[in-house]
């Protein structure tokens, strides 16, 4: 994929790397196969596009990658445990991966989304409907009384904080895990 990408379409400068999450449950819930199965969703693909990507970012003088997680990353959330325990892992990684790729000019970032009004967030309300014996409506309203915003953040709030990161414009931004959640999440 990274190779046709650089044939096709030039030199790689940017890498957005973004999973839906893995199914949501307690700790008991799962066995050693879901656990797996949410490592290689949740981390392992992440670690195998940017090794890809490295070679073409390191030929071209630098580069940005941003890793997609969750505002989980500082408060974990309910019902989550996959998520929650890989996502940690993508944060890791990228301080590391900031420290060593430097000197290089390749910028890495970690973005922890909130609720943004995705069909993941969407189906995780109906679970939550559906386990609390209320509404897909009850239970939004519920989530935004604890976002400051009042409401869910948009898909294109998230772009326009990755655009950014990966632009040019950002040459000094690196190692960071910045929360798009309304104010939401009230962990420093």
């Amino acid at each position: 994929m990274v190779k046709e990408t650089a044939e096709k379409c030039g030199p790689i400068f940017a890498l957005v790397n973004n999973t839906g999450g893995p199914k949501p449950g307690s700790f008991d819930s799962f066995d050693d196969n879901a656990w797996q199965e949410a490592y290689e969703l949740c981390l392992l693909s992440y670690i195998r596009v940017i090794r890809e990507v490295l070679p073409y970012m390191r030929a071209n003088g630098g580069g940005r990658i941003i890793n997609s997680t969750s505002s989980s990353v500082k408060a974990v959330l309910d019902n989550l445990i996959l998520s929650n325990t890989f996502r940690m892992g993508v944060m890791g990684m990228a301080k590391t991966l900031s420290q060593e790729l430097g000197k290089d000019n390749i910028l890495v970032n970690v973005i922890g989304p909130g609720r943004i009004g995705t069909a993941r967030i969407d189906y995780l309300d109906k679970v939550r409907a559906e386990k609390a014996g209320k509404s897909v409506e009850e239970i939004q309203q519920a989530a935004f009384k604890n976002i400051p915003m009042g409401r869910y953040g948009r898909p294109e709030e998230y772009g326009k904080l990755a655009a950014f990161l990966c632009s040019e414009a950002n040459t000094f931004i690196t190692g960071q895990t910045i929360l798009l959640d309304g104010g939401m999440v009230k962990a420093f």
